[in-house]
């Protein structure tokens, strides 16, 4: 029942890759009674001064989430010991005997029947529930299982289900982000725009995810309402503002050792960082600041992590 609560953030180092940090000027948010109102002031990667407002609806930013529940495997094994019990309650004593023993951080199914038909059933059935148990566990508190590049399984906020539920009620901020554009723009224009301010939201560093167990990690509203994020809650709500436009966008989260970022089928050239995605060159973009960088502009330890393949990609639906 052990589970490795997988480490993700670091910093983005804007030296290795010699950008500016980001500058945001100005920050506030306000009530006017049904709506939230976000504005924001911060300078670009070409000095000039940028303003974004938006209204997000106060009751669906309220009600959808409040911080990310926090991970803790005691608890998650007492669910899976409760499930487990009345599981071993419908077992025929005639058919089998079924023991669930707690062992540390571990537990222990012993069945016992005088028919080998029976075992295999209730060994099989018991496997199952307890694997069973311990997903709804994650499901019900926004967490998923992760295989990291090494094959370790771990487990992690459930950002590709927070990037699918964030997408409408973030919808007006792409929409504000997408008319500040000039006539004529393409995607790639306007997803640097939306980088750009993403990555003046300031950063909110962890010393450790292990010891934290998921409670630094800010939903894409969390993230928008403290004025904050990490490397994962900034990728989060990039993908969520993207996929609120552009629906058949092909995206992926890309999982480094402590770190995450995106990838994004934008079309490759020749000076910027990309990976193959199912045969589709997807360019990486990188969110986390505070390093103001552009669309396939990566840190020397990211394009280190690429190149040797230690990192593990997760497709955006």
């Amino acid at each position: 029942m052990k589970r490795l609560l997988i480490s993700l953030c670091v910093l983005f180092s804007a030296a290795s890759i010699f950008a500016v940090d980001a500058q945001q000027l100005q920050f506030n948010q306000s009530s006017d009674g049904e709506n939230v109102v976000f504005n924001y002031q911060w300078i670009d990667q070409s000095n000039q001064t940028k303003t974004l407002e938006f209204s997000l609806d106060k009751s669906a930013a309220q009600d959808q989430y409040q911080n990310q529940t926090v991970f803790k495997p005691e608890i998650a094994q007492r669910y899976v010991y409760i499930e487990l019990m009345k599981q071993a309650q419908r077992v025929d004593p005639k058919e089998a005997r079924v023991l669930i023993q707690q062992r540390g951080n571990r537990l222990e199914i012993e069945v016992t029947s005088r028919y080998q038909e029976m075992l295999d059933k209730w060994k099989s059935l018991m496997s199952e529930k307890q694997d069973s148990a311990f997903d709804d566990y994650l499901f019900a508190n926004h967490y998923t299982r992760f295989v990291n590049h090494l094959g370790q399984e771990g487990v992690i906020p459930d950002h590709i289900r927070y990037i699918q539920e964030s997408r409408e009620i973030l919808l007006p901020a792409a929409q504000a982000i997408y008319e500040q554009l000039e006539q004529g723009s393409d995607t790639r224009t306007y997803v640097n725009l939306m980088l750009g301010w993403i990555q003046t939201i300031p950063y909110n560093e962890l010393t450790s995810r292990i010891d934290s167990n998921g409670a630094g990690f800010f939903t894409p509203i969390e993230v928008l309402n403290n004025n904050k994020g990490d490397c994962d809650s900034k990728a989060t709500l990039t993908a969520s503002l993207m996929r609120s436009l552009l629906p058949d966008l092909s995206m992926a989260m890309v999982y480094l050792p402590n770190h995450a970022l995106l990838a994004v089928n934008l079309g490759e050239r020749p000076d910027e960082k990309a990976i193959d995605i199912r045969g589709a060159q997807h360019v990486l973009i990188e969110p986390t600041g505070p390093a103001m960088v552009s669309i396939g502009k990566i840190s020397d330890d990211t394009a280190r992590h690429i190149a040797n393949g230690t990192f593990r990609v997760v497709p955006i639906p």
